[in-house]
């Protein structure tokens, strides 16, 4: 592995270091603006003063190839003014800088003006001309002008090959982050960042310790893939950069108000009776509303600019069964940027996020008492200093901490015990869990100019402690019925793990320009490690012999993981004014390791021992004298049932690496007239080395037939399943698990996008952006890459290893979605989404936004089925692949109609928005257990496309 990696990184050194103007920026959330100045015969012209302007003034001369850089730049529309004796200024107006990217500025003086000669070409300006990654820019003119709910994750499908884990009408889900998934890479590659800052939340990696009110960002990039080293995972790499303050004052003020008034109903009569809603009514929208400010410009004219945000909003949705889901979030922003001396320039920015819920889960599958509470609360600090030592030549550091700390505790409360009945609901109560998560973060790079070369290099270290306890209620017997007054009683200890993770990486890269051509590439050094702390849980009361205190040490580096990953991509431009480019690019991308990942090894590991039990009293919970004990343990989890005070963990880590990807990319982009630029990519992955979690010593060999499960399902047909059972030899001490890399078995992403863009012009924008995916896996060596062959929908908590295991079949992700129902994700054959703005007379504007995908994935199985494993009941899938069997196609159509009054440079705007307006009652969720019956039977619909719903809107923006 390491002789392969080191020609790979040979060869892409020998690819860049051969010696243009490069268009590759340093800082990934500031931008760059390079100059090239030519007289009317195309000479370069040196010694040419060229100035910026806004938010502050830079000046630069242009050298001997006529060329000025200025570097870390604030996101804002720029003015260019280039001087020279002999000549006539000119000036550039709105030159745009994007996060991560270069502008480019060609310029052409000529003498002062002759009436007899034609007037110089405008100047051209080009944004990131060499397209190293697979971008998308969103900008607050698309936030604020296209109807959508506003979060960020709501945007991300709009972004072509990103899918998400539910559909949001209205932002009846904009209390919640999506989960979402790009190009086969899972959720846990996805990464975060704010103003430059990693802020994934490691504890649950993928996700965001942050949410975002659409009128914060001055940008949000989302990368899916290509060849920047600055980016670590093959994940989405989501950035949000906020808005900074200008020359000129900014700002504007909001407001949005939805409720159940402006609701119509999507659910027929006999659905509302079926499901037992006691208002007739789906899952929809209680009441939304959100207001907020924000303001920016020149504090101290030419040395500080500031820029602030007070945002409040509340969502308050509820469920078929009229349960109530409420959250209540406060976000506030301070950025600050300063020039101490022409070279030193700094950075602070403060970002809170604030938030309440109470009924987090609350539905169909769980009650108001066993929904949760949550207070969450995060901050972020950011310092930064930004060094300039020559034209070309500067460099930044920085440091950040985030506070990050949660709780979600039960409605009932820790004093009842919770049970599930018959049709998969919880009653009563619910665990607790609670976490602190905070970062510490430090980063410096630096950014120099060598003739025809853009050398870029930088490191950066991030820590990320965390501490998770869960915590079980009352007696600790969770109560599962099994054709009620049979149960299944689960005495479950308490569970507390904690970790402290590190991240330190280091790249270099060189962007090498000549004309037409720009070659990109450079090698990412990493170093991942998750290491465990103490940690101590209690006793189970009355159970202190089987499930007693157990006491972890602390242990460094149980996961340490080095990579050295190259990325190497070439882009060629055609005609004479670059418009078209062909694009190429391979990279190698390693995981990202999860924070928490060493807690696998510690002692303490979700523990039960389970319990065959009849409810003599009717209570729906099982007391402890009502446990069948002399029937003997059915099952048990997390320790050694015959030692049980062993402190030696039941999971064992093995020499494992970073799960890796191989990306090859190739692409065209175009700029047409019109204002109109096109792109079209083509992707192929090939993933190998998963990190996976089989039980220890066992593959499929040690399995026995088990005879077959047979029946007919009303949706599906007839079925008939082989089972299998673990030969009793072969069980391990406590059904531990190791951790290993999954031999024999590789995953492959395909796919092909095209997206078209339309910048406001002639009184419209639009864009478009289609993808056809397909995600595979693939059994080399069945007999190694399989432990248990028997068919499961989707791994799980106990069995990590399982999975629908079908050679080329769909990959399939579980996920919670609304919480209403889970859902099988496996990529969309092809996922369309439109958006567009039409300006009319009298100040009026339409605007719209639709996306259409395949429904999910419908994998119906049947849940606590007796193979006589001695490891216990296990969900059996009785369709032939995960993806045999789809939801309907999802069609959701927003629209608006907008008044505009324009008050020299103040704009007031008031929204009519219509959300699902065509009132689809697209099912999303199902009951797929056959073994389900009574009130929430087997294909029961659990969940629909919200209701269309209006929004009222005002905006002041000045």
């Amino acid at each position: 592995m390491v002789s392969s990696i080191g020609k790979r990184a040979a060869l892409v050194l020998a690819l860049v270091l051969c010696g243009g103007v490069p268009r590759a920026s340093g800082q990934v959330f500031l931008g760059r603006i390079d100059v090239i100045v030519k007289d009317a015969t195309g000479h370069a012209l040196p010694g040419v003063k060229v100035t910026i302007s806004a938010p502050y003034d830079a000046v630069q001369t242009s050298d001997d190839g006529g060329e000025a850089h200025f570097f870390n730049l604030p996101l804002q529309s720029y003015v260019i003014t280039a001087t020279l004796t002999g000549f006539a200024t000119t000036t550039t107006s709105d030159v745009p800088v994007v996060a991560g990217a270069a502008t480019t500025v060609a310029v052409t003086m000529r003498p002062p003006a002759n009436p007899l000669e034609a007037p110089p070409p405008p100047a051209s300006v080009m944004v990131d001309a060499a397209h190293a990654t697979i971008t998308t820019r969103l900008e607050p003119q698309q936030f604020q002008d296209i109807p959508h709910s506003r979060d960020l994750w709501t945007w991300l499908p709009t972004v072509a090959t990103v899918f998400t884990d539910r559909v949001n009408v209205g932002s009846a889900e904009s209390g919640h982050q999506s989960l979402f998934i790009a190009k086969g890479a899972p959720p846990s590659d996805n990464a975060w960042a704010l103003d430059g800052v990693p802020v994934t939340d490691m504890g649950a990696p993928g996700t965001s310790p942050f949410f975002y009110d659409v009128d914060s960002p001055a940008e949000f990039a989302v990368t899916t893939g290509g060849a920047d080293v600055r980016n670590a995972t093959p994940g989405v790499q989501a950035q949000v950069v906020l808005k900074s303050g200008g020359a000129a004052p900014h700002g504007g003020a909001r407001f949005y108000f939805e409720n159940d008034h402006l609701q119509t109903v999507n659910i027929s009569d006999e659905l509302a009776l079926e499901l037992g809603s006691p208002t007739g009514n789906s899952n929809r929208i209680d009441t939304y509303s959100e207001y907020g400010f924000d303001l920016g410009g020149p504090l101290l004219e030419n040395h500080v600019w500031v820029w602030g945000t007070v945002n409040k909003t509340n969502v308050t949705a509820l469920t078929f069964n009229d349960l109530t889901d409420e959250v209540q979030a406060h976000n506030y922003a301070l950025k600050a940027d300063g020039i101490l001396t022409d070279t030193i320039r700094g950075n602070f920015t403060f970002f809170e996020d604030a938030r309440t819920e109470n009924g987090r889960g609350a539905g169909v599958l769980r009650t108001a008492e066993s929904a949760w509470n949550v207070a969450d609360p995060a901050r972020y600090y950011k310092g930064e200093g930004r060094f300039i030592f020559g034209p070309r030549w500067v460099a930044t550091a920085r440091g950040a901490y985030i506070t990050d700390a949660f709780t979600m505790t039960p409605a009932g409360g820790l004093t009842k015990d919770y049970f599930i009945d018959d049709a998969g609901t919880a009653h009563n109560s619910y665990y607790e869990f609670q976490t602190t998560r905070p970062q510490r973060y430090f980063a410096a790079d630096t950014t120099a100019i060598a003739g025809r070369n853009a050398i870029n290099a930088g490191f950066s270290y991030r820590e990320t402690p965390i501490d998770n306890l869960t915590t079980y209620p009352a007696s600790h017997i969770v109560t599962i019925w099994n054709g009620h007054p049979n149960v299944i009683a689960q005495v479950s200890r308490d569970l507390q793990q904690n970790t402290n993770a590190r991240y330190i990486s280091g790249f270099a890269r060189d962007t090498f320009s000549f004309d037409r051509l720009t070659v990109t590439g450079g090698i990412r050094l990493e170093r991942q490690s998750s290491s465990l702390k103490a940690a101590t849980v209690p006793a189970v009361a009355g159970f202190e012999t089987l499930l007693p205190a157990v006491t972890a040490a602390a242990r460094s580096d149980v996961y340490l993981w080095t990579n050295l990953t190259p990325r190497a991509a070439v882009a060629y431009a055609f005609g004479s004014t670059h418009r078209v480019t062909a694009r190429g690019s391979y990279s190698l991308f390693a995981s990202q390791l999860p924070g928490a990942q060493a807690a696998f090894a510690s002692p303490i590991q979700p523990a039960f021992v389970a319990y065959n039990a009849v409810d003599a009293n009717n209570d729906g919970v099982a007391q402890a004298s009502e446990l069948a004990l002399s029937s003997g343990i059915q099952s048990s989890a997390g320790f050694d049932v015959r030692n049980p005070s062993s402190t030696t963990p039941v999971n064992r880590v093995g020499d494992t690496h970073a799960p890796l990807t191989h990306e090859w990319t190739v692409g065209v982009d175009a700029d047409l007239p019109g204002n109109v630029s096109v792109t079209a990519t083509l992707t192929h992955r090939r993933m190998v080395d998963q990190l996976w979690s089989p039980l220890i010593g066992v593959r499929a060999p040690q399995y026995a037939p088990a005879g077959t499960l047979t029946g007919t399902l009303p949706e599906g047909g007839s079925f008939s399943v082989p089972l299998f059972a673990l030969r009793p030899a072969f069980v391990p001490v406590g059904g531990g698990l190791e951790s290993v890399n999954r031999p024999g078995y590789h995953q492959q992403y395909v796919g092909f996008e095209v997206g078209a863009t339309k910048r406001l012009s002639n009184h419209w924008m639009a864009h478009a952006a289609f993808s056809a995916n397909s995600w595979r896996e693939y059994f080399d060596d069945a007999l190694a890459s399989i432990v248990d062959p028997t068919k499961a929908p989707a791994p799980s908590a106990l069995r990590p290893f399982a999975g629908p295991q079908v050679d080329g079949g769909a990959v399939v992700q579980l996920a919670d979605g609304t919480g209403q129902s889970s859902v099988f994700m496996v990529a969309p054959k092809y996922q369309l989404a439109i958006d567009g703005m039409l300006n009319l007379p009298f100040g009026f504007d339409i605007a719209g936004s639709f996306l259409t995908r395949p429904g999910y994935a419908e994998p119906f199985f049947r849940s606590n089925v007796d193979t006589g494993d001695p490891l216990g009941l296990k969900t059996v899938l009785l369709t032939p692949a995960v993806d045999t069997f789809r939801l309907p196609q999802v069609a959701l159509l927003n629209a608006r109609l907008e008044k505009k009054f324009v008050f020299g440079s103040a704009k007031i705007a008031i929204d009519f928005d219509v959300f699902n307006a065509l009132n689809s009652d697209t099912v999303l969720g199902r009951q797929y257990d056959a073994r389900m019956t009574g009130v929430l039977p087997f294909g029961q619909v659990l969940e629909i496309m919200n209701p269309r719903i209006a929004r009222l809107g005002f905006r002041l923006v000045f």
